[in-house]
């Protein structure tokens, strides 16, 4: 495989991960069942993620934009135009992101 549910195996971790999971070691486990037995929480999030699969995935990704545009959003408020002055609002903390919204407004 060179992907688990959209995230991508680099080549390094391909043979790494076969031997984490299959190879036994002295006492006929495997470092992976081994880690697995350390923890109930180990099994639950197994078969957590087992049995809700890609939907976990698309909710977090979800939530991740949704931050990120709650970010984007404040920045334009905290770095935006006064409405009634329309004077630019400047902060002493001006950054990158200040900079980037400053641009959007000139569109």
């Amino acid at each position: 495989m060179d992907t688990v549910r959209g995230i991508k195996i680099p080549e390094k971790d391909k043979k790494v991960l076969l031997e984490y999971i299959f190879k036994p070691e002295a006492d006929g486990k495997s470092k992976y069942q081994k880690d697995f037995d350390k923890s109930l929480k180990n099994l639950l999030e197994s078969a957590y993620f087992t049995m809700k699969g890609d939907t976990l995935l698309d909710v977090a990704k979800k939530e991740g934009s949704k931050d990120a545009i709650n970010t984007f959003k404040n920045s334009l408020k905290s770095n935006g135009l006064n409405k009634k002055s329309k004077k630019e609002i400047r902060q002493s903390d001006d950054n990158i992101w200040s900079d980037f919204t400053k641009q959007l407004r000139m569109l």
